[in-house]
Protein backbone atom coordinates (compact mmCIF):
# COMPACT_ATOMS: atom_id res chain seq x y z
CA UNK A 1 0.00 0.00 0.00
CA UNK A 2 1.64 3.45 -1.22
CA UNK A 3 -1.06 5.78 0.25
CA UNK A 4 -3.45 6.02 3.05
CA UNK A 5 -7.18 7.93 2.26
CA UNK A 6 -8.39 10.02 5.30
CA UNK A 7 -11.32 10.85 3.73
CA UNK A 8 -10.56 13.27 0.82
CA UNK A 9 -6.63 13.01 1.58
CA UNK A 10 -4.28 11.00 0.41
CA UNK A 11 -1.14 10.88 2.45
CA UNK A 12 2.07 8.81 1.46
CA UNK A 13 2.07 5.58 3.83
CA UNK A 14 5.61 6.36 4.30
CA UNK A 15 4.63 9.81 5.89
CA UNK A 16 1.87 8.11 8.15
CA UNK A 17 4.01 5.58 9.45
CA UNK A 18 6.66 8.47 10.09
CA UNK A 19 3.65 10.34 12.09
CA UNK A 20 2.41 6.78 14.03
CA UNK A 21 6.08 6.54 15.20
CA UNK A 22 6.58 10.06 16.50
CA UNK A 23 3.38 9.95 17.97
CA UNK A 24 3.77 7.09 19.86
CA UNK A 25 7.20 8.33 21.72
CA UNK A 26 5.26 11.51 22.43
CA UNK A 27 2.86 9.81 24.16
CA UNK A 28 5.34 8.19 25.91
CA UNK A 29 7.30 10.98 26.80
CA UNK A 30 4.07 12.76 28.57
CA UNK A 31 3.88 10.07 31.02
CA UNK A 32 7.40 10.47 32.22
CA UNK A 33 6.80 13.99 32.53
CA UNK A 34 4.06 13.33 34.62
CA UNK A 35 6.74 11.30 36.70
CA UNK A 36 8.90 14.37 36.51
CA UNK A 37 11.17 13.04 33.89
CA UNK A 38 10.69 15.26 30.63
CA UNK A 39 12.23 14.30 27.60
CA UNK A 40 9.93 15.65 24.80
CA UNK A 41 12.98 18.31 24.11
CA UNK A 42 15.32 15.75 23.69
CA UNK A 43 12.71 13.63 21.33
CA UNK A 44 12.38 16.50 18.92
CA UNK A 45 16.44 16.53 18.69
CA UNK A 46 16.03 13.50 17.91
CA UNK A 47 13.85 13.21 15.22
CA UNK A 48 15.07 16.49 13.61
CA UNK A 49 18.39 15.23 13.31
CA UNK A 50 17.59 11.79 12.06
CA UNK A 51 15.12 13.80 9.37
CA UNK A 52 17.88 16.21 8.04
CA UNK A 53 20.70 13.48 8.53
CA UNK A 54 18.61 11.06 5.91
CA UNK A 55 17.80 14.07 4.13
CA UNK A 56 20.80 15.06 3.72
CA UNK A 57 22.25 11.36 2.97
CA UNK A 58 19.98 11.79 -0.32
CA UNK A 59 21.39 15.40 -1.80
CA UNK A 60 24.92 13.59 -1.30
CA UNK A 61 24.24 10.89 -3.29
CA UNK A 62 22.45 12.82 -5.89
CA UNK A 63 24.11 15.64 -5.98
CA UNK A 64 24.08 16.19 -9.90
CA UNK A 65 20.24 15.84 -9.61
CA UNK A 66 19.58 19.48 -7.89
CA UNK A 67 19.42 23.20 -9.25
CA UNK A 68 20.63 24.86 -6.17
CA UNK A 69 20.25 24.76 -2.42
CA UNK A 70 16.33 25.98 -2.91
CA UNK A 71 16.18 22.69 -4.67
CA UNK A 72 17.85 20.50 -1.95
CA UNK A 73 16.03 21.50 1.29
CA UNK A 74 12.82 21.25 -0.69
CA UNK A 75 11.03 18.00 1.11
CA UNK A 76 8.03 17.77 -0.98
CA UNK A 77 10.19 14.81 -3.05
CA UNK A 78 9.86 12.59 -0.85
CA UNK A 79 14.08 12.28 -1.48
CA UNK A 80 14.95 10.74 2.00
CA UNK A 81 17.74 7.92 2.38
CA UNK A 82 17.14 6.39 5.60
CA UNK A 83 20.67 5.29 6.41
CA UNK A 84 20.94 8.88 6.92
CA UNK A 85 18.98 8.83 9.70
CA UNK A 86 22.03 7.10 11.96
CA UNK A 87 22.68 10.84 13.18
CA UNK A 88 20.51 10.72 15.30
CA UNK A 89 22.44 8.56 17.16
CA UNK A 90 25.34 11.10 18.65
CA UNK A 91 21.90 12.68 20.15
CA UNK A 92 20.86 10.09 21.91
CA UNK A 93 24.44 9.12 23.10
CA UNK A 94 24.74 12.83 24.20
CA UNK A 95 21.32 12.59 26.28
CA UNK A 96 22.45 9.45 28.03
CA UNK A 97 25.63 10.64 29.17
CA UNK A 98 24.63 14.05 29.91
CA UNK A 99 21.30 13.11 31.65
CA UNK A 100 21.68 10.44 33.56
CA UNK A 101 18.44 10.74 35.76
CA UNK A 102 16.42 10.70 32.18
CA UNK A 103 17.94 7.42 30.35
CA UNK A 104 14.95 5.16 31.28
CA UNK A 105 12.69 7.28 30.29
CA UNK A 106 14.63 7.87 27.03
CA UNK A 107 15.09 4.57 26.68
CA UNK A 108 11.13 3.22 26.71
CA UNK A 109 9.88 6.10 25.01
CA UNK A 110 12.16 4.64 22.27
CA UNK A 111 11.32 1.40 22.46
CA UNK A 112 7.92 2.05 22.39
CA UNK A 113 8.49 4.01 19.00
CA UNK A 114 10.59 1.19 17.66
CA UNK A 115 7.36 -1.18 18.75
CA UNK A 116 4.74 0.96 16.72
CA UNK A 117 7.45 1.16 14.09
CA UNK A 118 7.13 -2.51 13.62
CA UNK A 119 3.76 -2.76 14.18
CA UNK A 120 2.71 -0.55 11.18
CA UNK A 121 5.03 -1.59 9.03
CA UNK A 122 3.98 -4.90 9.38
CA UNK A 123 -0.01 -4.40 9.19
CA UNK A 124 1.04 -1.83 5.88
CA UNK A 125 2.91 -4.96 4.29
CA UNK A 126 -0.37 -7.50 5.27
CA UNK A 127 -2.47 -5.03 3.31
CA UNK A 128 -0.58 -4.09 0.41
CA UNK A 129 -1.25 -6.57 -2.47
CA UNK A 130 -0.14 -8.48 -4.78
CA UNK A 131 1.98 -6.46 -7.66
CA UNK A 132 -0.45 -7.12 -10.98
CA UNK A 133 0.37 -7.31 -13.97
CA UNK A 134 -0.13 -4.54 -16.79
CA UNK A 135 -3.88 -4.49 -17.17
CA UNK A 136 -5.35 -5.79 -20.62
CA UNK A 137 -6.79 -2.40 -21.13
CA UNK A 138 -7.35 0.28 -24.11
CA UNK A 139 -6.53 4.02 -23.04
CA UNK A 140 -7.49 7.31 -26.08
CA UNK A 141 -4.70 9.68 -27.47
CA UNK A 142 -5.87 13.19 -27.61
CA UNK A 143 -7.82 12.32 -30.94
CA UNK A 144 -10.26 9.82 -29.45
CA UNK A 145 -8.31 6.58 -30.80
CA UNK A 146 -8.10 3.43 -28.92
CA UNK A 147 -4.52 2.83 -27.58
CA UNK A 148 -4.16 -0.88 -26.36
CA UNK A 149 -1.65 -0.25 -22.96
CA UNK A 150 -0.01 -3.57 -23.71
CA UNK A 151 1.27 -2.57 -27.39
CA UNK A 152 3.16 0.56 -25.92
CA UNK A 153 5.45 -1.60 -23.20
CA UNK A 154 7.88 -3.57 -25.19
CA UNK A 155 10.47 -2.58 -23.17
CA UNK A 156 10.67 -0.49 -19.15
CA UNK A 157 7.65 1.52 -19.10
CA UNK A 158 6.74 4.29 -16.62
CA UNK A 159 2.86 5.21 -16.29
CA UNK A 160 2.22 8.47 -14.69
CA UNK A 161 -1.34 8.62 -13.57
CA UNK A 162 -2.18 12.88 -13.14
CA UNK A 163 -4.61 15.27 -13.95
CA UNK A 164 -4.70 19.06 -14.98
CA UNK A 165 -6.60 20.13 -11.24
CA UNK A 166 -3.78 18.62 -9.04
CA UNK A 167 -1.10 20.72 -7.95
CA UNK A 168 1.27 18.36 -7.14
CA UNK A 169 1.01 16.06 -10.43
CA UNK A 170 1.52 19.84 -12.56
CA UNK A 171 4.82 20.59 -10.14
CA UNK A 172 6.27 17.28 -11.57
CA UNK A 173 4.99 17.66 -15.31
CA UNK A 174 8.41 19.35 -16.36
CA UNK A 175 10.40 16.78 -14.56
CA UNK A 176 8.83 14.09 -16.45
CA UNK A 177 8.84 15.89 -19.87
CA UNK A 178 12.83 16.57 -19.67
CA UNK A 179 13.18 12.41 -18.38
CA UNK A 180 12.00 11.26 -21.80
CA UNK A 181 15.28 12.54 -23.21
CA UNK A 182 17.48 11.77 -20.28
CA UNK A 183 16.21 8.19 -20.02
CA UNK A 184 15.64 7.14 -23.93
CA UNK A 185 15.43 3.40 -22.52
CA UNK A 186 12.62 3.95 -20.77
CA UNK A 187 9.18 4.57 -22.23
CA UNK A 188 7.18 7.69 -20.28
CA UNK A 189 2.89 7.29 -20.56
CA UNK A 190 1.17 10.16 -19.36
CA UNK A 191 -2.09 8.49 -18.35
CA UNK A 192 -4.78 11.45 -17.65
CA UNK A 193 -7.38 10.79 -14.80
CA UNK A 194 -11.22 11.59 -15.95
CA UNK A 195 -10.72 14.45 -18.08
CA UNK A 196 -11.47 15.48 -21.76
CA UNK A 197 -8.77 15.58 -24.68
CA UNK A 198 -9.46 19.13 -24.70
CA UNK A 199 -8.63 20.24 -20.84
CA UNK A 200 -5.27 18.18 -20.96
CA UNK A 201 -4.69 19.68 -24.74
CA UNK A 202 -4.97 23.24 -23.43
CA UNK A 203 -3.04 22.52 -20.30
CA UNK A 204 -0.16 21.48 -21.97
CA UNK A 205 -0.01 23.87 -24.56
CA UNK A 206 -0.79 26.84 -21.70
CA UNK A 207 2.12 25.04 -19.86
CA UNK A 208 4.30 24.27 -23.12
CA UNK A 209 4.77 20.82 -22.29
CA UNK A 210 5.57 18.33 -24.85
CA UNK A 211 5.22 14.52 -24.12
CA UNK A 212 5.27 11.27 -26.78
CA UNK A 213 2.69 9.62 -25.09
CA UNK A 214 -0.26 11.98 -23.48
CA UNK A 215 -3.14 9.12 -22.84
CA UNK A 216 -6.47 9.64 -21.83
CA UNK A 217 -8.15 7.37 -18.68
CA UNK A 218 -11.32 8.70 -18.87
CA UNK A 219 -12.80 5.28 -16.91
CA UNK A 220 -10.04 5.73 -14.55
CA UNK A 221 -9.48 2.03 -15.40
CA UNK A 222 -5.64 2.43 -13.96
CA UNK A 223 -6.33 4.13 -11.05
CA UNK A 224 -8.84 1.16 -9.53
CA UNK A 225 -6.09 -1.19 -10.85
CA UNK A 226 -3.59 0.24 -9.13
CA UNK A 227 -6.10 0.29 -5.91
CA UNK A 228 -5.10 4.08 -5.27
CA UNK A 229 -7.33 7.05 -5.64
CA UNK A 230 -4.72 9.69 -4.62
CA UNK A 231 -2.37 11.63 -7.50
CA UNK A 232 0.01 11.32 -8.56
CA UNK A 233 0.88 8.11 -8.82
CA UNK A 234 3.78 6.37 -10.56
CA UNK A 235 4.02 2.76 -11.84
CA UNK A 236 7.18 1.53 -13.06
CA UNK A 237 6.39 -1.66 -15.54
CA UNK A 238 9.41 -4.40 -16.90
CA UNK A 239 9.06 -5.27 -20.80
CA UNK A 240 6.73 -7.97 -19.87
CA UNK A 241 4.20 -5.79 -17.93
CA UNK A 242 5.36 -7.04 -14.19
CA UNK A 243 4.90 -4.04 -12.22
CA UNK A 244 8.41 -3.30 -10.32
CA UNK A 245 7.61 -0.41 -8.38
CA UNK A 246 5.72 2.41 -7.51
CA UNK A 247 5.23 6.11 -6.19
CA UNK A 248 3.12 8.12 -4.76
CA UNK A 249 3.46 11.83 -4.60
CA UNK A 250 5.00 14.30 -6.86
CA UNK A 251 8.57 13.38 -7.95
CA UNK A 252 11.75 15.82 -8.74
CA UNK A 253 14.41 15.19 -11.06
CA UNK A 254 16.33 13.80 -8.01
CA UNK A 255 13.87 11.41 -6.58
CA UNK A 256 12.81 10.23 -10.41
CA UNK A 257 16.43 9.17 -10.52
CA UNK A 258 16.45 7.58 -7.68
CA UNK A 259 13.19 5.63 -8.63
CA UNK A 260 14.17 4.64 -11.89
CA UNK A 261 18.14 3.62 -10.64
CA UNK A 262 16.65 1.72 -7.98
CA UNK A 263 14.56 -0.42 -9.98
CA UNK A 264 16.47 -0.47 -13.50
CA UNK A 265 19.58 -1.96 -14.76
CA UNK A 266 20.28 0.30 -17.25
CA UNK A 267 17.30 3.68 -17.44
CA UNK A 268 19.76 5.34 -19.61
CA UNK A 269 22.07 4.27 -22.26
Amino acid sequence: MDAILIGPLALPAGTVVALITFSTAVLASLWWQWRGRPVEKWLWLITLSALMGARLAFVLRYPEQYSGPLAMVDIRDGGWWWPGALAALPVIALCLWRRPELRLALLSCTAAAMIALGLSLTTLHSMSPAAAPLPDIALENLQGTPVPLKQLTQGPTLINLWATWCPPCRREMPVLANAQARYPNVRFVLANQGETAQAVRDYLIQAELHFDLPLLDPQMALGHHAGNGGLPLTLLFDGDGNELARHFGPLSRASLHHFLTSHLDDPRP
